[in-house]
C-alpha cells in the first residue's frame, strides 16, 4: 500500500497538480479541469483514481483532501516544491556550494518557487540586474549581503540613505574598507542615514556572493563547489522567497558587528 500510495502521487502530474490544489480547500469538477491541461475524461480518471485510493473525497458537487489525505500531502507538499526549484535549473543548482544555507532553510528550498537564473554578460559582469535596481528605487525596505566589491553600490544604497529607506547593509571586511576609504562622500551619507545600519561580517563560514531582499524579490548569489564565482543570480518574487531571503539574512546578521 505504501508503494501504491507514493506512485498514486508522483507519477502522474494531475494527480499530483489537483491533490495540491485541494490542499487550498474545496473545488468542483470544472474548477479542477479549468486548472489542468488534458481532456475531461483523462482529468476524471485521475480523479478517480485518487478517490479510490482515499486521498480525496466528494461532498456534493465539490471534492476536498480526506484526512489521510491533508496528513499525506502536508508532508509531500514541501518535497514537491523543493524537487520543482532543484529540476528548473538542475544544472545550477548541481554546481553550487550551499554550505552557508543552514539546514532549516535548505529544508525550506522550495519556498523560492520558479526562480530566474540571470547571467549577466561580460559588459555588465559587476552590475546587479535591472530587476534588482528597479525593486531597489520603489522599496521601502531592503536587507542586502556582499562578499565582493559591487561598482553601484555606494551609489545605490547611499541614495537609499538620503530617501530615508529602512535597510541593513551587511559587508565582508574587505569590502567594507574599500567603500570606507575610496567611497569616503557615499560611505558618510550611509552612515548618517536615520534608518540605514551597516555591518560586517568576518565569519568565514559565510561563503555566498551577494543576497538582496526588498519589497519585491528575493535574490541570492552562490559561489560554485570549487570556490569560483561566476556571477550568475537566482532571482524571485514570491512571498515565500523573500521571507526565506530575509531568514538567510538574519542568519548572517547575527555572525556580523554592527558599525557605528
Amino acid at each position: 500500500m505504501k508503494a501504491e500510495l507514493i506512485s498514486t502521487v508522483f507519477l502522474s502530474e494531475k494527480r499530483k497538480q489537483t491533490l495540491l490544489m485541494l490542499m487550498d480547500g474545496p473545488a468542483t469538477v470544472d474548477e479542477i479541469k479549468d486548472s489542468l491541461t488534458g481532456t475531461t475524461s483523462a482529468i476524471m480518471a485521475q480523479v478517480k483514481i485518487l478517490f479510490e485510493q482515499g486521498l480525496i473525497e466528494q461532498e456534493e458537487d465539490e471534492y476536498r483532501l480526506t484526512s489521510i489525505g491533508k496528513m499525506i500531502m502536508k508532508k509531500i507538499k514541501p518535497l514537491i516544491e523543493a524537487l520543482n526549484v532543484v529540476e528548473q535549473n538542475k544544472s545550477y543548482w548541481d554546481s553550487r556550494n550551499l554550505e552557508s544555507i543552514p539546514e532549516f532553510l535548505l529544508d525550506r528550498i522550495g519556498d523560492l518557487g520558479d526562480v530566474m537564473v540571470h547571467e549577466p554578460d561580460l559588459n555588465h559582469l559587476f552590475e546587479p540586474p535591472k530587476e534588482l535596481l528597479a525593486s531597489l528605487r520603489e522599496t521601502e525596505n531592503a536587507c542586502t549581503f556582499y562578499s565582493y566589491f559591487c561598482p553601484s553600490c555606494p551609489n545605490n544604497y547611499s541614495e537609499l540613505a538620503k530617501k530615508g529607506i529602512n535597510y541593513n547593509l551587511i559587508l565582508t571586511r574587505p569590502v567594507y574598507e574599500r567603500l570606507r576609504d575610496e567611497y569616503k562622500e557615499q560611505h558618510d551619507a550611509m552612515m548618517k542615514g536615520e534608518n540605514s545600519h551597516m555591518y560586517i561580517c568576518d565569519d568565514e563560514d559565510v561563503k555566498i556572493g551577494a543576497l538582496s531582499v526588498t519589497d519585491g524579490m528575493m535574490l541570492i548569489a552562490f559561489f560554485n563547489k570549487d570556490g569560483s564565482f561566476d556571477h550568475k543570480k537566482v532571482m524571485s518574487f514570491k512571498e515565500s522567497a523573500r521571507n526565506w531571503g530575509l531568514d538567510l539574512f538574519q542568519h548572517f546578521k547575527k555572525r556580523s558587528e554592527r558599525i557605528k
